[in-house]
């Protein structure tokens, strides 16, 4: 019998309900509005795998490399150190993003030259988890719906084939008439989804997570409340 191989969340709480991590080799999708926590579960998967021996990289869009590293410092982990013995690389997506010229004064972004690259560089590095946080830059989010739909699903098949990385990427939702709109990237085209959500209880709003999808698991739908705390990161509620 094939059984799926599993790389670990770094979250033990949700690793259990994963039947072990996410599918190795796959991407997972980790989508909420902004300040639920996003970046910190990428970050914390990173950290799991350097912990683990294993290297990575997270790509960034917005943020350089000290903010990453700040960032993760103010959780409690390391990760300058691991810059410095070339564990772990720290890129910003501006560098594998070449833009072609379109209609117009539209630009599409060459996805294959984008992953090509960035694969050339994870191959070199020898890593073995892949952030793009977000993924949107990958991607000409101002276009068609079905234009989108065709680079989200490039995009997760070139990652697939190109590299043998465990992968997070991460996009906003955003709030749209009472259901989440997903900006980029549809969950079907990925091997993963989870949801990152405020919501209100009682007389506070509380940080919780929805399993949506996640291939060959038995995930059982529940929407989980969790914590940030300091030297963990993400930890599910009792």
């Amino acid at each position: 019998m094939i059984q799926t191989e599993r790389v670990s969340t770094g979250n033990p709480g949700l690793d259990g309900l994963l039947e072990g991590g996410f599918p190795k080799g796959r991407s997972v999708l980790v989508t909420g509005e902004p300040g639920t926590g996003k970046t910190i579960m990428a970050l914390q998967f990173l950290a799991d795998g350097l912990a683990r021996g294993e290297k990575g990289i997270y790509v960034a869009a917005d943020e350089g490399p000290l903010d990453v590293i700040e960032q993760a410092s103010s959780i409690g982990w390391d990760f300058e150190k691991f810059v410095e013995q070339k564990h772990l690389a720290i890129l910003n997506a501006g560098t594998y993003l070449s833009p072609i010229p379109g209609v117009g004064k539209e630009r599409n972004i060459d996805i294959h030259k984008a992953v090509n690259d960035l694969a050339g560089f994870v191959n070199r590095l020898g890593a073995k988890r892949l952030v793009l946080d977000p993924a949107g830059p990958f991607m000409l989010i101002r276009d068609t719906a079905s234009r989108i739909q065709d680079q989200s699903r490039l995009l997760v098949k070139l990652l697939r084939s190109s590299m043998e990385t465990t992968n997070i990427l991460t996009s906003y939702a955003v709030p749209r008439t009472g259901e989440r709109f997903m900006h980029g990237i549809e969950e079907y085209l990925v091997a993963g989804a989870i949801v990152l959500e405020m919501v209100w209880a009682r007389d506070h709003f509380v940080r919780s997570l929805i399993i949506e999808k996640m291939r060959c698991t038995d995930v059982k739908p529940a929407q989980l409340q969790f914590e940030i705390i300091k030297g963990q990161g993400l930890v599910l509620s009792a």
